[in-house]
């Protein structure tokens, strides 16, 4: 089973960078270490993040684009479950930068009981 944790907090902002404090029990309860990759939900928005560590506390941050989606800010009141993320992270790399890069991408496979599995 994946461990989760839910707590109720306080966004933080610092300058121009907002965020959550996790705190240290809930990232023992978490049992992957100090910065484990984790889903966050908060208040019912979901995105991924790894934890960070800075001056000796847990963090993850909230991207502008996750603010301009849930209309949080620095100061509102939030419920956050994190749950340890157990699946790589996926990342689509759109055709035209794949090609600037000299990526090319590999054909579709079939499949078939012949032919191994990639």
């Amino acid at each position: 089973m994946t461990a989760s944790v839910t707590f109720e907090t306080t966004v933080t902002a610092m300058g121009n960078h907002t965020g959550i404090v996790v705190p240290k029990d809930m990232i023992e309860r978490l049992g992957a270490g100090q910065r484990p990759p984790v889903l966050v939900e908060v208040n019912g928005y979901q995105y991924r993040y790894t934890v960070g560590v800075m001056g000796g506390k847990h963090l993850v941050g909230i991207s502008a684009a996750v603010r301009k989606e849930t209309g949080l800010k620095g100061g509102d009141p939030i419920r956050v479950t994190l749950t340890v993320a157990e699946s790589p992270r996926e990342a689509h790399l759109p055709d035209d930068f794949a090609s600037a890069l000299g990526v090319r991408t590999p054909p579709q496979r079939r499949s078939s009981p012949s032919l191994p599995t990639a």
